[in-house]
């Protein structure tokens, strides 16, 4: 059996406007650091981005 899950810290949206691409964080719980949570979606985003380009 596998144990629950964490709680949610956030939610991160992607919506595509005009040339640009707009994220949004939702932070989800209130002892979830807002600036900590912005900076690894955008890390992630990157590599994410990354990878795909070398495919």
């Amino acid at each position: 059996m596998f144990p629950p899950p964490p709680p949610l810290l956030a939610v991160i949206s992607r919506r595509w406007l005009s040339v640009v691409d707009t994220y949004g964080v939702d932070v989800v719980r209130d002892d979830a650091d807002p600036a900590l949570l912005i900076a690894v979606a955008v890390c992630v985003i990157h590599l994410a981005e990354k990878e795909r380009d070398e495919a």
